[in-house]
């Protein structure tokens, strides 16, 4: 079956190659490698090109073709930093058909995460730990915004949130959509994100503000009209560097991979990649499968990780199982609804509830806020009956409006 698709994407490319074709390019993505190194390396990357040539690509490209090796963390780095500075869309369109026709490794994928972090327009927040909860997406489930009332809960417990998103574009309501539904400004620039989480401990960093490379990629994606490794970047690509993640797959193969990458790239002291049960986050819907990732190294060193993977069934904090209409959603003015009502004080519960308290609780473990998954948990649950979280809610609307505002 692989050398077929091989065969297929290989015709591919050399059909295109001779052909012209519109310059554009972008989307979501996903693919599937298996194959994960715990080894972290530090390499320096030539620097970014300010022009594009029309063959930048073809090395890359002939090197997938004849099918002797993958591509090095180097070579997608430079290839990826061509991309994003709107290189060729045919030569876009071949590399990443190839990527996945031959399944990307994690060494691959950190090169690629590593020229997106050089495109991005970071955000500067010192001294600070700070934790994203974030999914790839792609599950098809159309939930409420699970990972991002999440966070909010999180920072009401005592995390300092940095949280990444964008609008939809595999569901029924982003991140974006329902957070700016709610009140909250989106689409605060680098400096005004700093100063939100100063103020109110949680923020949002809107996709198209930090990674605006992006845009040159989105019509080459949209036209490919399959996932490609662009589908998994994001959520490893925080601008704020956020030293703690959790991270959702909706596939539990996609776990080593992005796990693998993350160690490569060395930008998290504590992460865990989490496949629920057909979604992309831990859920009352049954038992998730647990990557973690631990820099175990004395501060100063260069980072060590220690891996692990595990079961984590919700029934043992409580959670009684779910169907998946039971975490339903819609569009984002029920979302927002629904957003504020799973954040309510007291202690009343439901799926939807539950849901919070189990991925807030896993951000609170990873923190460093709780010892374990089911500490957090717990410290969660009590957080979120206190009414603590919409209070950080309210809060984030307000600071975050006159963020902005202020600087009209």
């Amino acid at each position: 079956m692989l050398q077929s698709c091989k065969a297929v994407a290989t015709s591919l490319i050399f059909s295109l190659l001779h052909k012209t074709a519109p310059s554009t390019a972008f989307v979501h993505t996903t693919f599937t490698a298996f194959t994960t190194k715990t080894t972290t390396t530090t390499t320096s990357f030539p620097p970014k090109r300010t022009t594009m040539s029309s063959a930048s690509l073809k090395p890359y490209i002939e090197t997938l073709i004849e099918g002797k090796r993958h591509l090095t963390s180097e070579e997608t780095h430079a290839a990826f930093t061509e991309i994003l500075n709107g290189a060729d869309a045919v030569q876009v369109g071949s590399l990443l058909t190839l990527l996945r026709a031959r399944e990307e490794t994690p060494e691959e994928i950190a090169g690629m995460v590593r020229a997106m972090n050089d495109a991005c327009n970071s955000v500067t927040i010192p001294n600070t730990k700070l934790l994203d909860i974030v999914g790839t997406g792609g599950d098809g489930a159309d939930t409420i915004n699970i990972s991002t009332a999440s966070v909010v809960l999180a920072a009401a417990a005592g995390c300092t949130v940095a949280k990444a998103g964008n609008r939809s574009v595999s569901s029924a309501c982003g991140s974006a959509d329902v957070l700016e539904t709610l009140g909250v400004a989106v689409d605060l620039q680098p400096e005004q994100v700093a100063e939100c989480v100063a103020e109110c401990g949680v923020a949002f960093m809107f996709a198209p503000v930090n990674h605006p490379a992006m845009r040159h990629v989105a019509p080459v994606r949209k036209k490919l009209g399959v996932r490609t490794c662009f589908n998994i970047l994001g959520p490893m690509t925080n601008a704020a560097a956020a030293q703690r993640a959790v991270i959702g797959v909706f596939h539990e193969g996609l776990a080593p991979l992005m796990a693998g990458a993350l160690k490569a790239v060395g930008r998290v002291d504590h992460a865990v990649v989490i496949h629920g049960v057909g979604l992309d986050e831990i859920s009352p819907l049954g038992p998730a499968t647990i990557l973690e990732i631990k820099n175990i190294a004395p501060e100063g060193e260069p980072r060590q990780y220690e891996e692990k993977t595990y079961q984590f069934d919700p029934e043992t904090v409580g959670v009684p199982r779910c169907v998946v209409e039971d975490l339903k959603g819609g569009g984002p003015e029920q979302n927002a609804e629904e957003f504020k009502k799973v954040l309510l004080g007291g202690s009343h519960t439901d799926a939807k509830r539950d849901a919070i308290v189990l991925n807030a609780g896993v951000g609170c473990y990873v923190y460093g806020a709780a010892e374990t998954i089911e500490e957090g948990c717990a410290l969660a649950r009590k957080t979120l009956e206190s009414g603590k979280a919409t209070e950080v809610l309210q809060k984030w609307i307000e600071s975050s409006q006159r963020i902005k505002k202020s600087a009209a």
